[in-house]
């Protein structure tokens, strides 16, 4: 059973997203704190991240930076309500690819494609 972390700011966001990705067999763990995620976030723990880009505290790309440092192999999958310019991304995230940035809302059906490609 493939494992996912979903931390967004939004708890109606968080618990939508894992009833979704448990209905199609993944275990999920979700946090609506940036900060308490990466306190409880523990080296080879997760198949795939899904975190939201804006959040208070800490935005996505910066607590991604900082799992980094505790598992450089994580994958990462980040959502958004905003447009964004992946170009500008890229620039200070090399190690991702486009597929990894998802536009909220999302098709539940697409969300779940998504993972299954990052996580195989």
């Amino acid at each position: 059973m493939k494992k996912i972390l979903i931390v967004d700011d939004e708890p109606d966001i968080c618990l939508t997203l894992a009833n979704v990705l448990e209905g199609e067999r993944f275990a999920v763990d979700t946090f609506d704190d940036p900060l308490l995620a990466l306190q409880d976030f523990r080296k080879d723990s997760y198949d795939l991240l899904i975190l939201d880009i804006k959040m208070k505290k800490m935005n996505g790309l910066e607590l991604y930076k900082e799992i980094k440092k505790i598992d450089n192999e994580v994958k990462v999958c980040f959502l958004t309500a905003i447009k964004f310019n992946y170009k500008a991304f890229k620039d200070v995230l090399s190690d991702l690819n486009k597929n990894q940035f998802i536009q909220k809302p999302i098709q539940n059906e697409e969300l779940i494609k998504i993972i299954n490609e990052l996580t195989s």
